[in-house]
């Protein structure tokens, strides 16, 4: 009897061990972005915090601050505590402490804290195959929908040529793809989606994972070239992204003998409540970008990451309240007047550089941006430009413009989401 009891131990022990690595991976990840975007996730007054609802816009400091200590105890939990059920609590709390930031700073909501949440309540509820299968495909919706959302005329003729000019500079070619004729730079832009696309079906397969993962180590170390150091010398949060993803693609696909074909069936089969949870939490996840197209998923939640179809909002501030602002802040305006007396104000850098972070694509989120800076140095004249989602084919866009505090003040308060930004932090 001791011997049957053995046995059947050994199986249990190695799943476990199995679970521990992948939850060890998913903490070291989290705290290497947490680091290095720190100032984003603390209560901070560099750059406007704007709720995601407008409750959460009353939430104290120091519930932030408390939100944020939790999450980094949970953190600490899942790495080094080998006991089963206080690793599961520690997941769920990590990630219901990271919803909780979010929903009081949209901001937080970049597209690997998204993930990292998901695979969070995964791990909370699943066993290690059920979450090792949800989290593999994740990671295939990642690739396909980031691929969707770059099949389009604007990604061909702007980010796609951007991120070709960071690799070709990394590698020493200065003119970067500008050197090729104007068919060739467009072939190039266009295979990046394409072959993004053959990588998410890729690993779907057997016979096809080791060519996809193979592709996959390819494209994110040309990722790193592109935005690392030698090329366009980005913060080291999307650096870090990309070497996680590495790292992550290998320790999940990697052993193609306990791959099944087609995959899908076995996720979607029920196997214990917590199991049955956490493939609809990974189900809803592939699903929800679906809706992006209605307005009813955020871009970065639809995965769409170097995509030129979200809209464009542009900050302006007249010539009469320049006065107004510090000089910390006036290095994001350009010298000279863009419209009459108008001054554009860059959000984006100014995001990248306060709290090392891409700023949040939403429009909801960047008019919330203009009406803090607007609050706080009690700005009138503001003007926000609000260019709309791109057409997938002609790249053409509805362009509208928000002229006056009050003007703007109506406009965000026409969104689903909170669009204002925290009361008395900025």
């Amino acid at each position: 009897m001791s011997f049957g009891r053995a046995t059947l131990t050994i199986p249990a022990a190695k799943t476990a061990i199995g679970d521990r690595f992948l939850i060890r991976l998913l903490a070291a990840g989290s705290v290497a972005l947490i680091v290095a975007t720190w100032p984003l996730w603390t209560p901070q007054s560099l750059f406007p915090q704007v709720p995601l609802v407008s409750i959460a816009g009353y939430m104290p400091r120091m519930a932030e601050w408390g939100l944020l200590v939790i999450l980094l105890i949970a953190l600490i939990a899942e790495f080094f505590v080998d006991e089963r059920r206080i690793c599961r609590c520690a997941c769920a709390v990590f990630g219901l402490s990271s919803l909780g930031l979010i929903l009081i700073d949209q901001h937080r909501l970049q597209p690997w804290a998204w993930q990292f949440v998901i695979l969070s309540f995964v791990f909370a509820v699943a066993d290690a195959t059920t979450a090792k299968s949800c989290w593999r495909w994740l990671v295939i919706s990642i690739y396909a929908w980031s691929a969707w959302s770059k099949m389009d005329q604007g990604f061909v003729i702007g980010h796609g040529r951007f991120l070709l000019n960071g690799l070709f500079q990394s590698i020493g070619l200065m003119k970067g793809i500008e050197t090729f004729t104007g068919p060739v730079r467009w072939g190039m832009a266009a295979s990046i989606p394409i072959f993004e696309m053959l990588i998410a079906v890729g690993l779907c397969w057997q016979r096809t994972l080791l060519i996809a993962l193979i592709g996959t180590s390819c494209m994110h170390v040309s990722l790193l070239l592109a935005l690392g150091p030698f090329g366009h010398q980005h913060q080291p949060g999307v650096l870090i992204w990309n070497l996680f993803f590495l790292v992550q693609n290998w320790m999940l696909f990697r052993n193609t003998h306990a791959y099944s074909e087609p995959q899908f069936n076995s996720m979607i089969c029920s196997n214990g409540i917590g199991n049955c949870f956490a493939r609809l939490i990974v189900i809803f996840a592939i699903l929800w970008p679906s809706l992006e197209l209605f307005g009813l998923c955020d871009h970065w939640p639809a995965w769409a990451v170097y995509a030129a179809k979200p809209e464009r909002v542009t900050v302006f501030v007249h010539s009469d309240e320049l006065s107004k602002l510090p000089d910390n802040l006036r290095q994001y305006f350009h010298a000279h007047p863009i419209i009459d007396e108008w001054h554009l104000l860059r959000i984006d850098r100014w995001s990248l550089n306060t709290v090392y972070a891409p700023i949040y694509p939403q429009d909801r989120f960047q008019v919330g941006v203009a009406l803090g800076i607007a609050r706080r140095y009690d700005l009138h004249q503001i003007r926000v430009v609000i260019e709309g989602p791109a057409n997938r084919w002609t790249g053409t866009r509805d362009v509208n413009q928000y002229i006056g505090i009050e003007s703007v003040n109506k406009l965000a308060d026409s969104y689903r989401c909170g669009a204002q930004p925290k009361i008395g932090q900025f």
